[in-house]
């Protein structure tokens, strides 16, 4: 499982050793390159190849492991509506599979968007993907008591780990389906 060090992972490991029993995972944080905060879908499936691609590149996984990449990403669906989703990539070479699923959306407040907007300059390298500051440090500023591994909870009412679960589950799902389709 490729990701950063702020997304729990187990629920991915749970969803694929409830389809695949002897799964084991290890966890990997690679870098994508990409911008700090990853603005829309198109960025953070980019994003998960990347991180793939680097995890390939470091030798932390071998081209006949299947490896599952994970990234957040915020999104103006709206004028002034945004949401945070998860983009999770899974990437089987020797039965070329490769399939990406998105999370259902989660309400981000405006106020923390446009912070995280607001503190990139417009000479931003990396402006294409995202902004240069993550929602997770805009809420880590702006609410220490907030867990980072678990923002949704005071903002929404559900758990980051409720929505990775229901999300691995469909992408475990996909591509055991996957597997078994001639």
């Amino acid at each position: 499982i490729i990701s950063d060090k702020h997304i729990d992972t187990s629920s991915l490991t749970t969803a694929f050793q409830e389809n695949f029993y002897n799964t084991t995972s290890e966890t990997y944080d690679v870098v994508s390159g990409l911008s700090a905060q990853i603005v829309g879908p198109s960025a953070a499936l980019e994003g998960c190849k990347l991180r793939i691609l680097g995890a390939r590149a470091q030798n932390l996984v071998t081209d006949d492991s299947v490896v599952v990449a994970v990234e957040s990403f915020i999104n103006e669906i709206v004028p002034g509506t945004w949401v945070e989703q998860f983009c999770m990539l899974v990437s089987d070479l020797p039965h070329e599979v490769d399939l990406h699923v998105f999370s259902q959306p989660v309400n981000v407040p405006t106020s923390l968007a446009l912070k995280s907007k607001d503190a990139t300059p417009a000479e931003y390298a990396l402006r294409s993907s995202g902004y240069a500051k993550s929602i997770i440090e805009v809420i880590s500023e702006t609410f220490p008591d907030v867990h980072i591994k678990d923002w949704y909870t005071p903002f929404v009412g559900i758990s980051n780990h409720a929505v990775l679960s229901l999300v691995s589950r469909l992408l475990a799902a996909l591509y055991t389906s996957a597997l078994l389709t001639p």
